[in-house]
């Protein structure tokens, strides 16, 4: 079969705390795989996580899941979603907590009326966690258009996990004592803490260590159990605790406190503190009002006590003799195997998922007013959603007109701007144009200028070549001179050195005159 498992909350792990209906629906979960069965779990979009379940987002989303998955047998955990599933398949509701006691205590008794009945209405099949909240359903059923001449719904307990082995203290090792879970507005243990800390200081023996105090999904109003009864050396609040932690802290304990002011909802309820507690073969001390006390009772698991008086000398005695406590510890262990187990306690949803079929019904007045209520207050919540939308949407309004107008007043301002800018564009672009004329007057001059003077920079270049020209000639020509000089002066050495001879010979002939004349002179001729 093809289960479709509806819940709240994120699955059990044992590295965070975790909240009751998740809790249920995972060992219905187990129960129907260990069986055979497909199950399929979805939870609400605010549960979403990685790796886990598919998550829906509305009543009308949910059924188009619903309807898409196309399941053999549906199983609600949370009975306010019934409605989105009737007719898809088979469905069972569980209503494991009665709540629409616990709504008095949150002011929302209406709401909570609508969503029963309409749930109710819905269901082919029930469960319950306890003979008490059955009778107290049937009478409901039978409003809501149930045939109740004949047994209807399973009883489904809570199922006790199976917690880690029970360590006991030996007996110098002070006793520990714990209260667990959320102190709910209608599960108020402040008396008995109180009474329990006095005893405890009475005998100058063990302490109390309270786990939780907020619930792991929402934030429900709980009442601060701090506040009330402060922390001191034989009390000490050690807040939300992973699962894993809790079940081994449980499992070392001396006992549990489970004693919390009487009202009908305490009478109704199984809690699943009460289930963990028994999983680690943890003894409880409870009153004589609540539902399971009965069963503790029958199964020695525990101290079950009309009063306070009687509950805080059942403290002392499991403080002062660890033997009497771990005889009851054994007992609840021994009930957490048993009947509490969750071979036992789920056979009956077991046994429907097999046999499961639509339920006959019968028209009733109630269900169809809670339908006309719910969609009364659909339209409700949607006529607020609009109004509020619309005072949004005015005040949006308002503040766009208030800065349309202040952006209209810097329109404005900026519009003088322009306009002054403008003005002062004209005059610029006035002055540009006599700029422009006056430039372009000193252009043209420039221009017949430029070529002025590039004519006089051509002539003086082909001047200076012409002189570039002459230079070299010149050059050439005294290189000329040179290489004449050189000769001349060459041939004016040659002819110095001649001069010299030819002097030298005038010489020689002047002597050689002179020396003739003086022998003509002697008469060297005739004689």
């Amino acid at each position: 079969m093809r289960v479709l498992l509806v819940q709240h909350g994120r699955l059990p792990s044992p590295s965070r705390p975790g909240s009751g209906g998740a809790q249920r629906a995972h060992h219905h979960a187990e129960a129907l795989r260990a069986a055979g069965h497909e199950v399929i779990v979805v939870t609400r979009a605010q549960d979403d996580e990685d790796g886990g379940p598919i998550t829906f987002h509305s009543h009308r989303h949910l059924r188009e899941l619903a309807t898409r998955l196309r399941p053999d047998r549906v199983l609600c955990v949370q009975p306010e979603e019934a409605p989105a599933l009737a007719g898809v398949a088979p469905l069972c509701v569980d209503l494991y907590a009665p709540r629409l006691l616990e709504a008095a205590f949150q002011g929302e008794t209406a709401a909570e009326a609508v969503h029963t009945m309409r749930a109710l209405a819905a269901a082919d099949h029930v469960l319950f966690s306890n003979p008490r909240q059955r009778h107290f359903t049937l009478g409901l059923m039978a409003l809501a258009g149930w045939d109740t001449r004949a047994p209807v719904g399973d009883l489904v307990p809570l199922v006790a996990p199976e917690g880690p082995p029970r360590r006991l203290s030996a007996p110098e090792d002070e006793p520990v004592f714990v209260l667990g879970g959320v102190p709910w507005p209608w599960q108020d243990p402040t008396p008995a803490l109180r009474r329990a800390v006095a005893a405890l200081d009475r005998v100058g023996w063990g302490r109390v260590i309270v786990y939780g105090g907020r619930p792991a999904v929402g934030d429900a109003a709980v009442t601060q159990l701090a506040a009330q009864v402060p922390p001191g050396p034989r009390l000490h609040y050690a807040g939300p605790t992973p699962l894993g932690e809790l079940l081994s802290a449980y499992a070392g304990a001396r006992a549990a406190l489970d004693w919390f002011c009487p009202n009908p909802e305490r009478e109704l309820a199984m809690s699943f503190r009460q289930a963990d507690y028994l999983g680690c073969g943890l003894p409880l001390i409870t009153g004589a009002d609540h539902a399971l006390s009965d069963t503790l009772r029958a199964a020695g698991a525990g101290w079950v006590v009309n009063d306070l008086d009687a509950f805080e000398a059942a403290v002392v005695e499991a403080a002062t003799n660890p033997e009497a406590a771990a005889a009851r510890g054994l007992a609840a262990r021994h009930l957490a195997q048993t009947t509490l187990s969750r071979d036992v306690a789920e056979a009956p949803l077991l046994r429907w998922v097999t046999d499961a079929k639509p339920r006959d019904r019968a028209q009733m007045p109630l269900p169809e007013a809670a339908t006309l209520v719910a969609a009364l207050g659909e339209a409700r919540a949607q006529t607020q959603a609009a109004q509020e939308a619309q005072r949004v949407a005015e005040a949006e309004v308002a503040h766009k007109r208030a800065e349309s107008a202040l952006l209209t007043e810097q329109v404005q301002a900026l519009t003088g701007v322009v306009t002054r800018l403008s003005r002062a564009i004209d005059e610029v672009a006035g002055f540009r144009r006599e700029a422009v004329t006056v430039l372009g007057a000193r252009a043209a001059g420039a221009e017949g200028e430029v070529e002025s003077l590039s004519r006089q920079v051509e002539e003086q270049r082909a001047d200076l070549l012409k002189k570039d020209a002459e230079i070299r000639a010149a050059r050439r020509e005294q290189d000329r001179l040179n290489d004449a000089l050189l000769i001349a002066t060459r041939e004016g050495e040659d002819a110095g050195a001649r001069q010299v001879a030819l002097g030298r010979l005038l010489d020689t002939i002047k002597q050689e005159r002179d020396a003739l004349r003086e022998r003509l002179k002697r008469g060297w001729w005739r004689g």
